[in-house]
């Protein structure tokens, strides 16, 4: 009977062990960390299973997720999306977060306070709506036919721009995007925020001539 008692309690304690383990087991880093370039359609299902939004144009797909994971024992709300170009994965993002929340772009303006702030070009939360209604558009016809028709009667700051061009892959598009709004843009004098959303520096350059950057 002791000895039944002794294994019992060993098992208890292994239990215990097991159980203790678990609270600092990272799984975020362990989620993020398993999707890699080249993955299948299929092989992120395995991992995420099946997204709660997702987009496409031409050749490019987005899966967008939102996930609960534990990081350093802290669980976080976090929001991941997978691209994926010929169906193979080809950039992953991921941010804490709401669903609703924007990309952070360098020189966007973020604000919380209850007090009255003015601020160029569109007002937050009016820009924020815009920016959810082009981004859930499946198409980038309707999505830029809907940008070309708000730049009538509207301005933009230099990091609202760059998120709208942000939601787009490749340069020519982003390019696109810069144009409908360049003669809106109230502050020009931030055009690094618009530059860092470029990669070719070819294009940067032509961004600077949109913008009326001569130096």
């Amino acid at each position: 009977m002791k000895t039944i008692r002794l294994i019992i309690a060993g098992l208890v304690i292994a239990v215990g062990f097991s159980s203790c383990s678990s609270l600092f087991y990272d799984a975020k880093a362990d989620v993020l960390n398993s999707i890699q370039k080249g993955m299948s359609r299929q092989e992120i299902t395995n991992i995420l299973g099946t997204p709660e939004f997702r987009r496409f144009d031409r050749d490019i797909e987005e899966w967008e997720y939102s996930r609960e994971l534990s990081n350093r024992g802290n669980i976080t709300k976090t929001q991941i999306v997978v691209s994926f170009e010929d169906g193979k994965v080809v950039a992953m993002d991921s941010f804490s977060g709401e669903p609703s929340t924007l990309p952070v772009v360098p020189g966007g303006v973020v604000i919380d306070s209850s007090a009255p702030v003015y601020v160029k070009g569109m007002h937050p939360e009016e820009f924020r709506h815009f920016y959810e209604e082009v981004k859930s558009r499946p198409f980038k016809d309707d999505q830029i036919e809907m940008m070309r028709v708000v730049a009538r009667n509207n301005s933009l700051n230099c990091g609202q721009c760059a998120s709208l061009m942000a939601l787009y892959a490749f340069d020519d598009d982003k390019m696109e995007v810069l144009r409908i709004f360049a003669s809106n843009i109230v502050d020009p004098e931030n055009y690094k925020a618009i530059l860092d959303v470029i990669d070719s520096l070819f294009k940067k350059d032509d961004a600077k001539k949109i913008l009326g950057i001569r130096y």
